[in-house]
């Protein structure tokens, strides 16, 4: 069985101490251990293994959906501070990522909210995701990306959330719908809808390939 490290000691799943040292074992006896304190525990080891293995793929979501460079950091930090205090009620109905990524979802619309609010949204930085390694190639990424970011604020909040998804994340289309709450052939319907309002925007844009 799998122990679990706690502020100050260590525990294994809640009210089994059959696989604990002996005395840490009478200790948790003699003391009655709140059970919950375990829960605690255990629910911390897997808040930061989800963070780690999801860290780049909120933050990358999130700056394809809109946020500022300038608040990414706090937008990032909400999201996971929304996945910690809804940890608990996670049922892995969906797996781990599609329901993060619904969370990011919303979080990026309050942010475009505010931002709109504010006066307007700032295009994708250039350098995201990535820094190019020749002034050529970062040239050719700079205009790539200017492209996409034009593109991604001509469509509106639900069809952008489902491209940045699908075309971005490679999500599947019943993934998307767990993650938006809606149902699958919507998904099909957005992701229809934003191909059609790619293709007007390279026509009218003269783009060729939108990378």
């Amino acid at each position: 069985m799998k122990d679990f490290e706690g502020p100050g000691h260590s525990c294994s799943e809640p009210g089994d101490v059959t696989q604990l040292p002996t005395p840490m074992a009478e200790s948790i006896q003699e003391s009655n251990l709140d059970r919950g304190q375990c829960a605690h525990a255990h629910e911390s080891v897997e808040f930061d293994v989800l963070y780690d293995e999801h860290f780049g793929l909120i933050w990358r979501m999130l700056r394809a959906l809109g946020v500022a460079a300038s608040a990414i950091d706090d937008a990032v930090q909400d999201v996971f501070m929304a996945a910690y205090r809804q940890l608990s009620g996670f049922e892995a109905r969906s797996s781990a990522t599609t329901w993060l990524c619904g969370i990011a979802c919303n979080v990026a619309s309050n942010y475009r909210r505010r931002e709109h609010r504010k006066g307007g949204l700032l295009p994708l930085d250039p350098s995201w995701p990535e820094s190019a390694p020749g002034p050529l190639d970062q040239l050719e990424q700079t205009q790539a990306w200017a492209v996409v970011s034009r593109f991604l604020d001509s469509l509106d909040e639900g069809k952008r959330a489902a491209y940045v998804l699908s075309r971005i994340e490679g999500m599947s289309a019943p993934e998307i719908a767990k993650a938006l709450g809606i149902p699958t052939n919507t998904v099909y319907s957005r992701l229809h809808a934003a191909h059609g309002a790619l293709q007007k925007f390279l026509s009218v844009n003269g783009q060729g390939v939108l990378p």
